[in-house]
């Protein structure tokens, strides 16, 4: 995944080991600067831009009235609960002086530099193919490759219509015969990305019928590469609610009660949640899309009382607006168009990691819930496939597949290929099966563009 649900539960306490799990940590799309790129093999004014959204929390974060960088920032991991800087005003999460940076290229601590290395894979191959590294803000004539950094708190909508922007933006700026991107959406900038391809800047409003698809950004992309993308959510982020996501002594990175502000996580709740069980692997009949659930199971700071400054009234209806707003964002990426998608979309994953599916719940003293993710043992390591499922450690592959939705042509999930890889969430976008796919598929559009010439225009 993904937002914070990309962090794992993992044992890290001095700030050197905390700088070397950050820079590898899950989500983390990042790249180093590129040195000159190789001749390319095309002729040059055929390239399409190759646009990179990342996961999270792969994007800076800086407090624009002071310019202080606030993630990464090891001063905050370190401390108790330090990142709570990151919550967001329910009422308006928007409202926020904390804002988009750069990618996050390194990470210092104590005076040493930790490289960010995870993706070498994929700009290795890029300037194999002539690309270059560039400005968003002022794009050469053709071959360049562009990250789009975004606040990976934000809902995919207000994301996503960010990102159909600033493509627009970029258009703009480069010549007008520029083929359409191919665009590599990770995790959660995969949703970015869909959005961004069926609605464009289009808002989706809080009531009434839902906008139609219109495939306004299928102008400017031209192929979509889904890789490791929660097509229908992750169990990882109602984890990540109930748990938060910490290295040691809620030490490090995301509470629940931080989380429970950021959009973005209740974007990803799966939209067909497996059972809770109990300890004989019964099914309970608890729904995540209903608060008063929520409330039964005690699930995040809705049942911890004390750590979250707003009173429970408060959190009950923010938890009840973002469950129909998900409902909602939900039902907009499962429309169907009334005309095939433009876009070539393309799914990268794995099924061969394991990945949360659901959670134990069985009964304290007292009456109230206890909540297990961990995997059994003893004599109930039976319960482990009702508790994980194949994926790539943070999202399913049925998920990945979208498996319950429809693959129609007019949908957003129409495939033309699904990937698979033995990588995990965090190297996908440099596997072999990656990278073997983007060559063909700018080989391809090279040698199309080159017959357009030849022939003077498309037939």
């Amino acid at each position: 995944m993904v937002l914070p649900g990309t962090m794992r539960n993992l044992a890290i306490v001095p700030p050197v080991r905390l700088a070397l799990l950050l820079a590898i940590c899950a989500g983390l799309l990042v790249f180093l600067p590129a040195p000159v790129a190789a001749a390319s093999p095309f002729p040059e004014a055929l390239l399409p831009p190759v646009v990179i959204i990342p996961g999270a929390p792969g994007t800076e974060l800086v407090d624009r009235e002071t310019g202080e960088l606030v993630w990464p920032s090891p001063r905050l991991m370190v401390s108790k609960d330090g990142n709570d800087r990151l919550s967001l005003p329910l009422d308006d999460p928007e409202s926020t002086s904390i804002v988009p940076g750069g990618l996050l290229r390194e990470v210092r601590v104590a005076g040493l530099s930790f490289r960010i290395r995870a993706y070498d894979g994929l700009e290795t191959r890029l300037r194999e193919l002539g690309y270059r590294a560039g400005d968003w803000r002022s794009p050469g004539r053709t071959g360049e490759n562009f990250y789009c950094p975004y606040d990976w708190r934000q809902s995919v909508e207000t994301s996503g219509r960010r990102f159909s922007r600033e493509l627009a933006d970029l258009y703009r700026r480069m010549p007008p015969e520029t083929p359409p991107a191919v665009v590599l959406g990770h995790s959660l900038g995969g949703l970015v990305a869909r959005y961004a391809l069926m609605y464009g800047d289009a808002a989706l409003g809080e009531t009434g019928p839902l906008p139609p698809v219109t495939w306004a950004g299928g102008r400017h992309i031209g192929t979509l590469f889904l890789v490791a993308t929660p097509n229908e959510g992750t169990f990882t982020a109602l984890k990540c609610l109930e748990r938060g996501s910490f290295y040691r002594w809620r030490h490090g990175a995301f509470s629940p009660a931080t989380l429970f502000t950021f959009p973005s996580i209740f974007d990803m709740i799966p939209d067909r949640i497996e059972p809770l069980i109990d300890g004989a692997g019964k099914a309970l009949a608890y729904r995540f899309d209903k608060p008063e659930d929520w409330e039964r199971l005690e699930w995040s700071v809705i049942g911890q009382r004390g750590k979250s400054a707003a009173s429970h009234a408060v959190l009950r209806a923010h938890l009840e607006r973002e469950l129909a707003r998900h409902a909602r964002l939900k039902a907009a990426l499962a429309q169907i168009a009334g005309a095939p998608n433009p876009a070539a979309l393309y799914a990268v994953g794995s099924f061969s990691q394991s990945v949360q599916r659901s959670a134990l719940v069985t009964s304290r003293r007292g009456g109230r819930m206890k909540v297990r993710f961990e995997p059994p043992s003893g004599g109930r390591q039976a319960l482990a496939p009702l508790l994980f499922e194949p994926g790539d450690n943070m999202v399913s592959g049925r998920s990945l597949i979208a498996e319950g939705s429809t693959h129609d042509r007019a949908s957003s999930l129409y495939f033309r290929s699904v990937l698979h890889s033995s990588r995990s969430h965090q190297g996908l976008l440099s596997s072999p099966e990656m990278l073997r796919a983007l060559d063909q598929i700018l080989r391809f559009s090279q040698a199309s563009g080159t017959q357009r010439s030849a022939g003077g225009g498309a037939d």
